[in-house]
């Protein structure tokens, strides 16, 4: 207990230590998935990201960051007997962004960037009518990003960002996509 109370201490110290730079953000987005790969009828259900800035230069911004998305669907088979298929799908991003400022008062952002994608799909397949086998599905690929924020407050912003991520899954097309809306806090 005194060790991780102690590793928090530091974090926290850490992060206070730098928190005039605002170059951490922490992100809530709400995920909605596209297009038909991994099924365009998955809920969303939370995101969330955290985003370090590392270097500038001139007036782009080179940072890392790392998301966690996570979607829910339950499916309704009509056969005989009805039977309810949960479905659930986790997003793991850590990824390289650059940051460009797109307004005069620097409140509107272009981001893009570069990562990897491990996503891991659990679900309930009717195997038989004796019952159900659950089928795990884990996958990964490169992923590209394209977002934009807005500053409403000076620490607060608004973004909404595309994931397009080139999956090694045996979906027929490999390719999926997320799209992300959310709010954003820079400390």
């Amino acid at each position: 207990m005194r060790t991780k109370l102690s590793f928090l201490l530091i974090v926290f110290y850490i992060l206070g230590s730098h928190a005039q730079d605002r170059n951490w953000s922490a992100e809530l987005n709400y995920p909605i998935s596209v297009g038909e790969s991994f099924g365009a009828s998955n809920q969303g259900v939370i995101g969330l990201g955290l985003a370090y800035r590392f270097a500038e230069f001139d007036k782009v911004k080179l940072g890392a960051s790392l998301d966690a998305v996570w979607f829910a669907t339950t499916s309704t088979n009509d056969t005989d007997p009805v039977q309810e298929l949960e479905f659930r799908d986790f997003f793991l991003q850590p990824r390289l962004f650059a940051e460009l400022p797109l307004s005069a008062g620097e409140k509107l952002k272009l981001r893009g960037g570069l990562g990897w994608t491990w996503y891991r799909s659990t679900g309930e397949v009717f195997f038989n009518s004796e019952g159900r086998i659950e089928g795990v599905d884990n996958n990964s690929g490169p992923d590209l990003n394209l977002g934009l924020s807005y500053d409403f407050f000076p620490r607060w912003y608004l973004q909404a960002q595309y994931d397009l991520i080139f999956s090694s899954g045996d979906s027929p097309s490999r390719t999926l996509g997320l799209l992300k809306v959310g709010v954003g806090f820079r400390f």
